[in-house]
Order: structure tokens, then sequence, then C-alpha cells
């Protein structure tokens, strides 16, 4: 099952959705070969060409391996942070913005030449920390979450006083998280049209 837009939540946006970096095919799809080579070999040596039906067992393992793959989603959101998997039954786990303390990224060397890597998070809930395995471009996905927990921060200022009267200081905090290069100026404008809309 695929993160659909009706999971989010009102109001929320969807920033960024990932899987797994394709290396995680690389050993079913090294499988598939090893059998097709052995078979045909096998096949052509006992003259048994039959045998080539044994294939269906590789082959279905890697449909398999394909499967799970596409299942397991990374998604940020300008809300929270969601880890979804799963190919029938679904388990999903949800960290909001606000809970999350510190975001951190790690790369091997493979990791770093094939450019993935793991990203984790630890929040102030029981899960303590959540790790979000092989991830394409790490920093990248690293540095959303951070800009959306900034920018989450900035906006959740409303609700002490009047809100109306709190929106221009929260474009102000906004505007000082795209001059240092926290957010993008897209994002800036984003949000800016957004609290000018509750005006």
């Amino acid at each position: 099952m695929s993160f659909k837009k009706d999971q989010l939540l009102p109001g929320e946006s969807l920033i960024a959705l990932t899987r797994e970096h394709k290396v995680v095919l690389l050993r079913p799809v090294l499988i598939n070969i090893i059998a097709v080579a052995v078979l045909v070999a096998l096949a052509l040596s006992v003259r048994q060409y039959w045998l080539m039906i044994l294939y269906v067992v590789p082959a279905l393992y890697l449909l398999w391996e394909i499967l799970v793959w596409r299942s397991k989603e990374y998604v940020v959101t300008d809300h929270r942070v969601v880890k979804q998997d799963g190919v029938f039954s679904i388990s999903s786990f949800d960290a909001s913005l606000d809970k999350i303390n510190n975001v951190f990224h790690e790369q091997s060397l493979m990791g770093r030449l094939l450019k993935y890597g793991t990203v984790g998070l630890e929040t102030a809930s029981e899960q303590g920390t959540t790790v979000f395995e092989f991830i394409p471009r790490p920093v990248d996905f690293k540095g959303k979450i951070v800009r959306q927990r900034e920018m989450y921060r900035s906006v959740a200022g409303i609700g002490a006083g009047n809100p109306k009267q709190d929106i221009p200081r929260m474009i102000e905090d906004l505007a000082s998280l795209r001059d240092r290069g926290i957010i993008t100026s897209q994002e800036f404008e984003e949000k800016k049209r957004a609290l000018l809309q509750k005006i």
C-alpha cells in the first residue's frame, strides 16, 4: 500500500516521499542471475530442459522482494515524519515534528559511494530513537526533516494571545529561517501565504 494523499491530516502537506535505495534489491537480483546460470548449465548438461521450470522459485523470491521494497515508504510532511511498510498487513510509525529532538545520519564508505545511508530520529516519545535505513541521499532527507521541524516550531506559536496578532511575528520568524538557509525561499512563500490566509 502506498502512502496516499487521503492519509494526510487536515491542512497537512506532503513534503517528501522516498523508499529504500535500490541497493537492497541487489541480493535477490544476484540470486536470480546465479539461478539462471546454474539451471541453464544443468539443463544443457543432462539435456533435461524441463529443469528450467525450477527458475520460478528465485523469480518469485525476486518479485516478493520488489513488493516489499515498494511497500516500505518514508514520508515527510509539514506536521510529521511517517515510516510505513507492509505488503498485506500495514504497519506505520508517525513522529510529530514537535516531538523530534535530534536528527542524525550515518553513511558507510559503500553508502557514500552509492549515495545511501541511515537517518535516525531521537524523539521525546516512548519510542525513543527511530532509524530509517538505506535512505537515498540521506543528507538531503535529514535536511528536509530539520527544515520542516524548524518551520513547524515557528508556526506553532499560534494559540498564545491573539493568533492574528502573532502572524506578523511568525512571518518574521520564517524570514529569519529563510535568511539563515534553514528553509528555501519557496518554502517561505508557501508558509507566508498560508499564514496570511488566516488573517
